[in-house]
């Protein structure tokens, strides 16, 4: 009778055991994304192709706190086809600005 028992409790234990390293690493995943950092996007005005016309951007004022990680100049869909429907008379630059994420 008293060998009965402990085979008993020695298989619960062992079947606790293996239910405890299959639940185990379940419990510990966790997962955290970091704040991600602002970006910002502006149209620049330019005229006739982008010959005539100028315009600035204070990026401090995007990112006053951590500054910028990344900026870029460049035309976009959106502004080739406001390019075509003027005519290349009011042609857009989009500028976007990456903002370094704060520690």
């Amino acid at each position: 009778m008293a060998e009965r028992n402990v085979r008993l409790v020695a298989r619960k234990l062992s079947q606790a055991w293996l239910t405890w390293c299959l639940l185990a690493p379940a419990l510990g995943c966790a997962t955290s994304t970091p704040a991600q950092a602002p970006t910002r996007n502006h149209w620049l005005p330019g005229y006739v192709f982008g010959i005539w016309g100028r315009a600035e951007l204070d990026v401090r004022d995007d990112c006053p706190t951590a500054g910028a990680a990344r900026i870029r100049v460049g035309a976009t869909w959106s502004t080739l086809l406001v390019s075509l429907a003027t005519l290349g008379l009011y042609t857009p630059r989009e500028v976007t600005v990456h903002c370094r994420s704060v520690p």
